[in-house]
């Protein structure tokens, strides 16, 4: 029960996060300049005909008629169909994209998490040596950069000088992206970069604070080796805090795959939400914006309830 009753908990509360993101969402894109009917039929189009297709497509309807009619059909599956591509279905694109977004996201977690973390470790572990100042600092730089700078310096480094991956991260018609994995690899090391700092560096700062704790200092005074302090008893409360930043900075992950995605061309949830803000697709906008808070909430909310069930320390209002 003590496990049970913050997942119902969590689950609540994260239903009424996603109705009220949802109800946001839809209002600031209804909030839009613009005319959708007038977009779909173009400038040229008669005041006649534009009324016409404001009546058949509801945009006549108060907002929380026209809201309600949308949530319905999201949570039938049903996403509605794209302004700008003139009535194609925007499931039979959306999810194809998605699943380009995942794959690259789960490359990147792949580099970056036992990079960032094994760094960190060794960062903490020789904290004040010259081997932390070169981890922080690299750390830091990385930070600083911002998505789509380091995606230029990767491109101009390992596709421009050295020619070992292409310079674009365009999938051939006709083929998958299973074929095509060489294009992931510098998208996702533009993602590994800004995130190997903030991660190696909370791993650094926990590994710090755990070896300076008097359960290790007791265990350094009983003569146990080192690699079996660190390793035994440490780690494992070294690796908590690192454990959330990574699960809560997974909806950041998603929402800075648009910045990498649209500079490398690939064809991913990031550059259709790109191109959809573009063209003023609004429905397309909805849909793409509401998955990215998704994903965050969803996220942010298995982090909180792992958190809490790798550290039995924690106690959740109302828990046994």
């Amino acid at each position: 029960m003590t496990f049970f009753r913050p997942f119902f908990r969590r689950l609540g509360g994260m239903a009424i996060t996603l109705i009220a993101m949802s109800i946001l969402i839809f209002l600031l894109v209804e909030l839009m300049p613009g005319d959708a009917a007038q977009r779909v039929l173009g400038q040229s189009a008669t005041p006649q005909a534009v009324a016409a297709l404001r009546e058949s497509m509801g945009l006549n309807d108060p907002v929380w008629v026209r809201y309600g009619r949308w949530a319905t059909g999201m949570l039938r599956g049903d996403l509605g169909t794209s302004l700008y591509m003139r009535g194609v279905p925007i499931a039979s694109i959306f999810w194809r994209k998605v699943g380009n977004s995942l794959v690259l996201a789960l490359l990147a977690l792949l580099f970056y998490v036992p990079l960032s973390i094994v760094f960190g470790i060794l960062a903490g572990v020789k904290a004040g040596k010259i081997i932390d100042s070169i981890i922080s600092f690299f750390g830091l730089a990385t930070m600083a950069l911002p998505e789509f700078v380091s995606g230029i310096i990767l491109m101009t480094i390992f596709a421009v000088k050295l020619a070992w991956f292409p310079i674009t991260s365009v999938i051939p018609i006709g083929e998958s992206i299973w074929s095509n994995l060489n294009i992931l690899v510098l998208p996702a090391l533009s993602i590994t970069l800004v995130m190997f700092g903030y991660v190696s560096r909370m791993q650094r700062a926990s590994m710090i604070s755990v070896m300076n704790s008097d359960y290790i200092r007791s265990a350094i005074l009983k003569g146990l080796p080192m690699r079996k302090v660190i390793f035994k008893h440490a780690l494992k409360n070294a690796l908590l805090p690192t454990i959330t930043i990574i699960g809560m900075n997974m909806g950041w992950l998603f929402g800075g795959l648009i910045v990498v995605e649209t500079l490398f061309g690939f064809p991913g949830l990031g550059s259709l939400t790109m191109s959809a803000v573009k063209t003023q697709d609004t429905p397309l906008i909805e849909v793409c914006v509401l998955f990215i808070t998704a994903v965050f909430v969803v996220s942010t909310a298995i982090t909180d309830l792992l958190y809490g069930f790798l550290n039995p320390r924690i106690r959740y209002p109302g828990g046994s």
